[in-house]
This record gives C-alpha cells, sequence and structure tokens, in this order.
C-alpha cells in the first residue's frame, strides 16, 4: 500500500484537536520516552493554554508541547519558549524541556 501524504492544516476532519489527542492517547509517538500526562490546555498566567504537559514517571523531566498544524513560524516558537518559561519557573525542581509537534519545522528554526 503506498502512503498519501496530506495537510493536517487543510483537513476538514483532522485537526490540532485530533493531533493532541492522538498524543494525550500515546506520549510515546513523540519519541521522548514512556511519558505520563500531566495536564492538557494548561492555563498559563497572562499568556494562553499550553497544550500539553508530559512528565517523565522515572525521572520527573517535564515536557512543554506546542502543536501547529502546518509550518513552524516565529509566533508558535516565541509561545513554546514562553510556556516553558512560565512552567520552568513555578517548578524549578523539576527539569523542563520546550517541545513543538508541527507538521513542517522549517530550516529557519
Amino acid at each position: 500500500m503506498k502512503l498519501e501524504s496530506i495537510s493536517l492544516k487543510r483537513s476538514d476532519r483532522l485537526n490540532e484537536k485530533w493531533v493532541q489527542d492522538q498524543i494525550t492517547d500515546e506520549p510515546s509517538v513523540l519519541g521522548l520516552g514512556d511519558l505520563v500526562l500531566k495536564d492538557k490546555e494548561r492555563m498559563q498566567p497572562n499568556a494562553g493554554r499550553l497544550d500539553l504537559l508530559l512528565q517523565d514517571p522515572e525521572t520527573l523531566k517535564r515536557y512543554e508541547v506546542e502543536i501547529q498544524l502546518g509550518a513552524t513560524d516565529e509566533s508558535h516558537i516565541i509561545r513554546t519558549i514562553e510556556y516553558w518559561d512560565i512552567e520552568r519557573r513555578r517548578y524549578p525542581q523539576y527539569e523542563h524541556a520546550a517541545v513543538i509537534v508541527a507538521e513542517e519545522i522549517t530550516s529557519r528554526f
């Protein structure tokens, strides 16, 4: 069977919520290990909502995950770093990593 590449950004039925649900159901799809979901759509003070907060149950390292359909852009990169910074300041006892999930990560980023 030949696989067909599709654009989630242009899809009528596959959207950011669908991607978020796929990662929530099976965080290992990110290739970061056996992570557990800590929170979904986590409110950030004066900054919006973090798509997913995942954690490694052994090391307790936290992953602030932002999802973007289509190619990465400046605003999403900044938002990802902003959420990572907020979380690491609020919870300094944990190691933190910013993660962006996008259909395309351009050479610029």
